[in-house]
């Protein structure tokens, strides 16, 4: 079984994830990447032989080649770009922190349960 992934942000957490699943992670496809920086999503896609880079990180959220997201975009937008995940029935890995505020994080977590699955895991140190 292949699992095909989509990862938002490619700074220092998404790239080092994304060299972590090309290298170390059997039965991974990077699909698709994507960053506000377009030439560094590039660099790393090319780097570690992801298929596509898009523009739009809802894009990646939607494609149904995608099989499960993870993010390591700016602090604040983990909590909508993890919302579009829940509505999408996507398994996101969101790093560190779930959302800037509690309430915002509780949002999450309320959707999570709402969906009735448990999609949703926070990533921390891997070290």
């Amino acid at each position: 079984m292949t699992v095909s992934i989509g990862i938002i942000g490619t700074g220092v957490m998404g790239a080092d994830h994304a060299r972590t699943l090309a290298n170390q992670v059997a039965g991974v496809r990077l699909r698709a990447l994507t960053d506000a920086d377009q030439a560094r999503a590039k660099s790393i896609a090319d780097e570690v032989g992801a298929e596509t880079v898009a523009a739009d990180p809802m894009a990646i959220i939607a494609d149904k080649k995608v099989d499960a997201i993870l993010i390591a975009s700016p602090d604040n937008t983990h909590r909508e770009l993890t919302l579009a995940c829940l509505a999408a029935g996507k398994p996101v890995l969101c790093e560190k922190p779930l959302a800037p505020t509690s309430q915002e994080a509780q949002d999450v977590v309320n959707a999570e349960v709402k969906a009735g699955r448990r999609l949703v895991q926070v990533g921390y140190m891997r070290r």
